[in-house]
């Protein structure tokens, strides 16, 4: 597994934010109402990144620990950062793209409202992106390792 590129994660956003601002613009001159937007979205991905955090402090004194845990699980943990830090940039950009549709007509108080929750769950997204890239940066191998010197393929590769 590679290690998560800052250009994917920008990547992403972007295309996601496009398309929901196309998409809610060609809704909104259709005459149709915007979508509601409730806090339940963002509470529930700051919640995700709280969680993603705490799970890369325990690993952290667990790698420091005497007691190691296991590389699968380690593996495992990786993985979820990894995840974690795309899945931010995506929701990111939906939130993103919405919260520029509502620019505009900032005046009216439901639309100020909806800005409000897009920009709070933009900033959570933007904390659970940065809560994946640290714990799949806790998970990677140390070039120091003894036992991976005759392994130069798990090795980061960007160190």
């Amino acid at each position: 597994m590679r290690p998560t590129r800052a250009s994917t994660l920008v990547a992403l956003l972007l295309g996601v934010g496009a398309l929901a601002r196309g998409a809610l613009r060609i809704a909104e001159s259709r005459g149709s109402a915007l979508p509601a937007l409730t806090w339940t979205a963002p509470t529930g991905v700051a919640v995700l990144a709280v969680v993603v955090a705490v799970t890369t402090v325990a690993l952290r004194s667990r790698l420091r620990g005497d007691r190691p845990p296991h590389p699968l699980g380690v593996a495992r943990m990786a993985v979820l950062g990894k995840a974690s830090a795309h899945v931010g940039p995506i929701v990111g950009g939906f939130y993103l793209g919405y919260l520029i549709v509502l620019l505009p007509g900032l005046e009216i108080t439901s639309r100020r409202d909806r800005a409000v929750i897009a920009g709070a769950a933009l900033l959570a997204s933007a904390l659970l992106t940065v809560a994946g890239l640290w714990l799949e940066r806790t998970c990677r191998v140390r070039r120091d390792d003894p036992d991976l010197l005759d392994e130069p393929d798990l090795l980061d590769p960007y160190d």
